[in-house]
């Protein structure tokens, strides 16, 4: 079973079909399920996130509804379906793979793309550091002028620019070393 929660919720079983989640309140239970990403959530706090402040007479017996109605529709996507919502101390949980989650999966990515080297920059960055925008200053390069800091009587006093940036025109690489 496969979820989308990065935009509207999503569920595809194994064979790549929608599957229907009945209900707002369902869907926003499977929802409020998948963001805790397999920890469990405390019935208490099911109950705050789908109802708020009109909770039902008997917030307890309402919630078990939704995790039946739940748990029916994801049986009858797949098998194996009902047992992904588990009942676990203090609440419930959804017990799916990060990969069967889109969210999960694209946070996995990106971790993975920032992690690696670049193919095209590694080389280079390891042979001469200010091809990756690593050099150390020039004592003779151009700065900036510090943040400016306001005064006791409300003005601007920033430090002047110790050396000041290139005229407009200009070519810039020639005021540096």
């Amino acid at each position: 079973m496969q979820f989308g929660i990065l935009g509207p919720l999503t569920v595809w079983n194994d064979r790549g079909e929608p599957v229907a989640i009945p209900g707002r309140k369902v869907r926003a239970l499977l929802a409020d399920l998948l963001l805790h990403e397999g920890r469990p959530v405390s019935a208490d706090r099911l109950v705050e996130d789908l109802w708020g402040e009109a909770a039902p007479a008997d917030p307890a017996a309402a919630l078990h509804v939704r995790v039946s109605q739940l748990r029916r529709a994801l049986a009858g996507a797949e098998a194996g379906g009902r047992e992904l919502v588990v009942s676990q101390a203090p609440g419930y949980a959804l017990r799916t793979a990060p990969e069967a989650v889109d969210a999960l999966r694209f946070a996995a990515l990106t971790d993975r793309a920032r992690r690696a080297p670049s193919r095209r920059r590694a080389p280079r960055c390891s042979a001469r550091p200010s091809a990756c925008g690593a050099a150390p200053p020039s004592p003779t390069s151009p700065t900036r002028p510090s943040p400016a800091r306001p005064s006791p009587d409300g003005r601007s006093s920033g430090s002047p620019p110790s050396n000041p940036p290139p005229k407009p025109g200009s070519n810039w690489a020639s005021t540096a070393n």
